[in-house]
């Protein structure tokens, strides 16, 4: 089919997903081609805006009822969702089906999230992914989910269970968390179970996917202040875990190595740090949210932290990363009379100094 279609044909063939039965492979040529129209990273397409509200559910409808065109469907939405207008269509579109529909569109799909469909279930993961970014928009979907801490356990039982042949279709899994993860119900379950230890093996896993994932999950568990003693214990032992991808090739003598956990001590000549910059940058806020209290700080400069701190300075080529490494580093090599505080939190900043700051910070990246 040609992209530029006439407006009647165009509504003729959104009109078609509505149709319950028909020809599968009629439906598949049209699902195609509004795949291709949706595809534009950078603009919407004019037939595409001007018709969403019946392309949205007729892609729904699709998803919802035909197994096999569900992928495809699947990956329009994903399409339109990556855009903000029409994220928010979307949105609105779920709100609106909520009171006419009884258990509701998301807890529906969400069915695919499954062994028996592997590839609709990727997808699916996809586009949930792109409905969760915006932590309000998180909180719809989850409150969709139905019997919320099952579909949770659910997913991370498909995330860690080993399936070579379809490990990739589940891969999403880590992303959803991790924007779940903007929700303090979800990070206290993750952290109240042993699922978070679960997790903690992904963080040097080779699939950049679930690593990212597993590290942006651990990120906004961080901002869980009471549970900062817990996550820096020895029984998680979270911190040579964060630090180890920001570690590189570096070798200490004999008595730096000392202050050091023992997974950072001696590292090959070969080690490299975590090649995403948005990697580092939420290992380092981690390493930050961790730092809040004095007992805490404690913990993490007796570990050799500014160590691997100081040699991840000299190296990163990102400025702006060099400046919250920095600022890090400031916290570590301070004394608590210097500090002044036994909580980051407690602290009530003046709106002078916060504007000083930042122009300070700006002054630096410039």
């Amino acid at each position: 089919m040609d992209s530029e279609i006439p407006h009647h044909l165009a509504l003729v063939m959104i009109h078609s997903l509505m149709i319950d039965g028909g020809d599968p492979k009629l439906k598949n040529d049209v699902l195609q081609h509004l795949l291709v129209l949706t595809a534009d990273k950078h603009k919407e397409n004019k037939m595409i805006v001007d018709n969403i509200d019946e392309l949205l559910k007729g892609l729904f409808k699709v998803l919802e009822t035909d197994t096999t065109n569900a992928k495809t469907a699947c990956l329009c939405l994903v399409n339109i969702s990556s855009k903000e207008n029409g994220l928010n269509k979307i949105m609105s579109f779920l709100n609106s089906n909520i009171s006419s529909n009884d258990s509701g569109i998301i807890s529906k799909i969400i069915r695919y999230i499954d062994q028996r469909t592997p590839e609709i279930a990727n997808a699916v993961l996809m586009l949930l992914c792109n409905l969760t970014r915006d932590k309000n928009h998180a909180i719809q979907v989850y409150e969709a989910f139905g019997n919320k801490i099952t579909i949770l356990e659910s997913f991370m039982k498909l995330f860690i269970t080993r399936d070579v042949e379809h490990e990739s279709n589940y891969s999403y899994i880590s992303y959803l968390l991790s924007n779940l993860c903007q929700l303090h119900e979800v990070r206290m379950w993750l952290m109240n179970s042993d699922n978070l230890q679960k997790l903690l093996p992904f963080l040097n896993l080779n699939n950049s996917l679930r690593r990212a994932g597993v590290i942006m999950t651990l990120k906004n568990c961080c901002f869980e202040l009471e549970k900062h003693e817990w996550l820096l214990s020895e029984d998680l032992d979270l911190l040579p875990r964060l630090l180890l991808p920001l570690a590189g090739p570096e070798q200490f003598d004999e008595e730096d190595n000392e202050k050091l956990p023992l997974d950072l001590q001696y590292l090959p000549d070969d080690k490299e740090r975590e090649p995403d910059s948005d990697l580092r940058l939420a290992l380092l806020q981690a390493l930050t949210q961790l730092s809040a209290k004095r007992n805490c700080r404690e913990i993490i400069r007796d570990q050799g932290t500014y160590l691997i701190l100081r040699e991840l300075h000299k190296w990163e080529p990102n400025i702006e990363l060099k400046l919250v490494c920095e600022n890090l580093v400031d916290i570590l090599i301070k004394t608590e009379d210097e500090i002044g505080t036994d909580n980051f939190h407690d602290l009530d900043v003046p709106e002078d100094l916060i504007d000083k700051f930042k122009k300070m910070d700006e002054a630096y990246l410039s």
